[in-house]
Parts: structure tokens; sequence; C-alpha cells
């Protein structure tokens, strides 16, 4: 599991195009085909690297009406399974305090 304040965002080595309801994602040397369903097109369509976790959550659980439990499970199974794919990127909230100056000014 991923922590909840780490951003979801997508690699930018895809090609990917709505169609529908879903998602049809071609990674970059055009090797594998990867069809989301409406779930996964919203977690996608948030996934832009300035929300975390924790929001698209959120937004998932209005967005479907479902409970919290529900999204967060749907959501850290979708993030794992396309970060294991290289297709979404993880950044966790300290590395982004430290990539917008917050970090040590020696």
């Amino acid at each position: 599991m991923f922590p909840l304040d780490s951003y979801l965002r997508r690699s930018d080595e895809l090609v990917w195009r709505e169609i529908g309801d879903g998602v049809v994602i071609l990674t970059a040397d055009g090797r594998a085909i990867h069809t989301l369903n409406k779930v996964g097109s919203a977690i996608w369509e948030l996934a832009d690297g300035t929300r975390r976790i924790k929001e698209i959550i959120s937004l998932t659980c209005e967005r479907f009406d479902v409970s919290l439990e529900v999204a967060q499970a749907d959501v850290q199974e979708f993030a794992e399974q396309l970060v294991a794919k290289k297709i979404l990127q993880i950044r966790n909230a300290e590395a982004e305090t430290e990539a917008e100056g917050g970090g040590d000014d020696r």
C-alpha cells in the first residue's frame, strides 16, 4: 500500500485515449495495450500528478457513491497494479516538499 499523502501521476512514456466510458493505454514500445473500465478510467483521469491518493479516494467515493473503505481498496489496488507495470508513477509527499524548495538550504 502506498501512503495516502503520495501523489499519483500518469507515465509520460504512454499513448492513451478515452473511448466511451473507458481508457485504452498503449505502452511506448507498443507491446502492451491496457483497457480500463469506468472506475479505472476515472482514477486514471484524476492521476495527473497534482492530487494525493487520499484526494483521489475521496473523489472516487463521491463519483461512484461507494464507501470510503471500498474506494480506498479500489484506488490502492489500481495504483499498485499500474505502478508495477510502469503505467503510473508514485511520488511521496516528502519529495514534493523538497522539490518545492522546502528542503534544507545550506
